[in-house]
């Protein structure tokens, strides 16, 4: 065993997993105890080995909730790759449940611990792909015991999928039928998964699909029913529990929990001891009818205290100003609401579901209306939205929004005010939320996911604001702004959508603070010509072209942003766009921090452009770039390259400690320093082209580094001291 990895002591091994082996380890400069996870690159693990054990650290270290192993650390040592982890002490979920010495709502407790972890795992875009009782860690402080869900070795992260045509990650056992039958992991598969570990917990450690081979196993979770609990497994618990194991355990993805979080809270629930699947708490909205109260107060659904057996029907008999009661059920109506009505859904989320295939479940045609709590679905293929409004100033809230083959929702009309609060919207088809003909909509804490083209879609003349936005993963852009339209956005995260964050076309524009767009496959905004967007306080980072492009005659604003880890450029601009950057952090991109090419202009105050892999400032054939108070340092490339034609001003700036020359001026290039320090630049503070022009100094510049000219032949010369004051 080695002794050391990185600046890690390594005590003693800990144990093997699938994907390398752990070690107890030390941190010399905290002092603290940490768990090494250690796999070899070139293993006989394959290929992408390496590519699989560096997703693992990126998705685990996305992750900060204290149902989740902490992730402090992640490198290479002499061809051994390691992940440093918080260190607990406590056993796996699968040897408390094969003791049989833990009480089962404790076991049951801490399954509902875990489903909060893999909450958090989803909103940020990532399928676990192996949630078993192994990868479960629990802990004990006093009396009080927390699981921790760990090992995200072979988690999928959004819009990436590394797994070859017919070969599954993960443990046949828990396998959701979809996932056995597609390959395609969804979180509602890590849900099927949560469910056989319940079953485990009910029947003290059977499993739910048994069988001599893996392959009798993976045709039974296909094909057959899970094996039937008998009731000394349920004695002592609710009745309750049993309806919660069999939905989790449901085949088809649609009838299980929409969450982890919902599975969570029905487990909580069901262990108080209601005789059914638990709702919301008594209410003024979920009062018992009392006689003559038709006009205000209806109920609907079967048993209980249900008057109709159709929503359709309730509505006729409804006055304006009307509540209705919906008790849980799946209800194949198509409805339509043109007054001041209240449609109130009992029981928890994804329980009451209003589905349709001839037209959208929910047509608003005016009014008021208000919706709270009900699944909207679209069959599979059905070209309709789930939710259609076309006039009136509704809202929807706590509810489901799923398209069949066309968008999820559909907003239209001059006038109309639409405004969805703490919505699921998602559609495999083309689009997920369209906006048109001049209509005006509040999205609140809501959800977009699983389009093609673009999630949402803010037509021409169109309003859009939204806050506490989750957009992805998905194949499309994430939000796209056609031209007239407007969009404010505030605390918004647009993640995993390969075409792109957000697309803004000619004549619209778009206003984004305190977002968050990773990941995608383009830029993390795009500014079309003649658009206008800007963004304060916003993080863009892990794109594959650029985190902000502006084509030509554009205009971009940025605000004490930060735009890191992009593949290509930190902000790019094309022919006539004009940016204006304060204050913001271009750190650690692989092509130039800002790159400004003919006719393009750049204006950047008090920022800073360092750890790039290329250039920190470009400026090409025709650009002109004013920077003022910035910062440019630890670039691969130049710290600022001004090619023929290209005009650069530098105040108050410094450039160092870059791996080549501080600055670069190339032939018919214009530059001046103001009051600017060169220094600790490894090859030079500035290089002239065999026939460039010295640069222009104003004030007191500082610049200890040595000047050199290019001759032809590409080698370099010393020269002796420019004019610096």
């Amino acid at each position: 065993m080695r002794e050391k990895i990185g600046k890690f002591e390594l005590l003693r091994p800990l144990g093997k997993g699938a994907m390398g082996e752990v070690f107890l380890g030390r941190d010399p400069l905290l002092g603290r105890e940490v768990a090494v996870k250690v796999i070899q690159a070139d293993s006989a693990f394959g290929e992408d080995s390496r590519t699989r054990f560096a997703r693992e650290a990126m998705a685990a270290a996305r992750l900060s909730h204290p149902n989740v192993i902490t992730v402090y650390e992640f490198g290479e040592d002499d061809g051994l790759l390691f992940l440093v982890m918080e260190y607990l002490e406590g056993d796996d979920l699968d040897t408390l449940i094969q003791k049989g010495d833990c009480p089962r709502a404790e076991l049951l407790d801490l399954l509902a611990q875990v489903c909060r972890g893999l909450g958090c795992a989803h909103d940020r875009g990532l399928v676990h792909r192996d949630v078993k009782p192994a990868n479960i860690l629990v802990t004990r402080h006093g009396h009080r015991a927390t699981a921790k869900l760990m090992d995200f070795g072979i988690a999928q992260m959004a819009g990436v999928n590394l797994t070859q045509d017919g070969i599954l990650m993960g443990t046949i056992s828990y396998m959701a039928p979809e996932y056995l039958d597609t390959g395609k992991a969804s979180p509602s598969s890590d849900l099927f998964s949560l469910g056989v570990i319940l079953y485990e917990i009910l029947s003290g450690g059977r499993k739910p699909f048994v069988g001599d081979s893996p392959t009798t196993i993976l045709n039974r979770i296909l094909r057959n029913p899970p094996a039937p609990l008998q009731l000394l497994d349920l004695a002592g618990l609710p009745p309750a529990m049993l309806q919660v194991a069999e939905r989790a355990l449901a085949k088809d993805p649609l009838h299980r929990f929409p969450t982890a979080d919902a599975l969570g809270d029905a487990i909580l629930a069901a262990l108080q001891g209601p005789p059914d699947l638990p709702g919301p708490a008594p209410g003024p909205a979920s009062r018992p009818a009392s006689p003559g109260a038709q006009a205000t107060d209806l109920s609907v659904g079967r048993g209980g205290t249900g008057q109709f057996l159709s929503l359709r029907v309730a509505l006729r008999h409804a006055a304006p100003g009307a509540r209705i009661r919906v008790l849980p059920g799946l209800y194949r109506e198509s409805l339509v609401l043109d007054q001041d009505v209240q449609i109130v859904a009992e029981g928890g989320p994804g329980e009451t579901v209003l589905e349709s295939g001839q037209g959208p479940c929910l047509t608003v045609r005016a009014g008021s209306a208000r919706v709270e709590g009900v699944e909207l679905r679209m069959d599979p293929g059905s070209p309709h939205p789930a939710l259609r409004v076309s006039g009136g100033s509704p809202v929807l809230e706590n509810c489901g929004i799923n398209g069949g083959g066309g968008p999820a929702a559909w907003i239209e009309g001059t006038g109309t005010q639409a405004r969805l609060r703490d919505c699921r919207i998602a559609s495999s088809g083309e689009l997920g939320l369209v906006q048109a003909e001049g209509s005006h909509l509040f999205l609140e804490n809501s959800s977009l996911i699983g389009f093609l083209r673009s999630g949402w879609r803010v037509g021409p003349e169109c309003r859009a604001h939204a806050s506490q936005l989750r957009v992805g993963p998905a194949v499309g852009a994430g939000i796209w702004v056609e031209a007239r339209a407007q969009l404010f956005a505030e605390d918004v995260e647009i993640s995993g959508c390969e075409g792109g964050g957000v697309e803004v076309e000619a004549g619209g524009s778009a206003e984004l603070r305190r977002s968050r767009l990773v990941g995608s496959r383009f830029a993390g905004l795009l500014a079309l010509p003649r658009s206008r967007a800007s963004l304060e306080e916003c993080e863009l980072g892990g794109h594959g072209c650029a985190g902000l492009h502006a084509q030509s005659d554009a205009s971009l604003v940025v605000l004490r942003c930060r735009i890191a880890g992009n593949e290509g450029f930190g902000i790019s601009l094309a022919g006539g766009a004009l940016a204006t950057v304060d204050g913001s952090e271009i750190q650690g991109n692989g092509a130039a921090g800002l790159s400004v090419p003919g006719g393009a202009t750049a204006q950047v105050r008090n920022s800073r452009f360092s750890e790039g892999q290329s250039h920190g400032v470009a400026c090409g054939p025709g650009g002109q770039a004013a920077l003022e108070g910035c910062e440019i340092h630890g670039n691969s490339g130049v710290g600022a390259r001004v090619e023929p034609g290209g005009n650069l001003l530098l105040s108050r700036c410094v450039l160092r400690d870059g791996r080549d020359s501080g600055l670069l001026l190339l032939e018919d290039s214009r530059a001046t320093l103001e009051e600017c320090v060169l220094h600790r630049n490894a090859r030079g503070g500035i290089l002239l082209a065999k026939d460039a022009s010295d640069p222009e100094f104003r004030g007191k510049n500082s610049i200890e580094d040595d000047l050199f000219r290019m001759r032809e032949d590409g080698t370099r010369v010393k020269v002796a001291p420019l004019r610096k004051h």
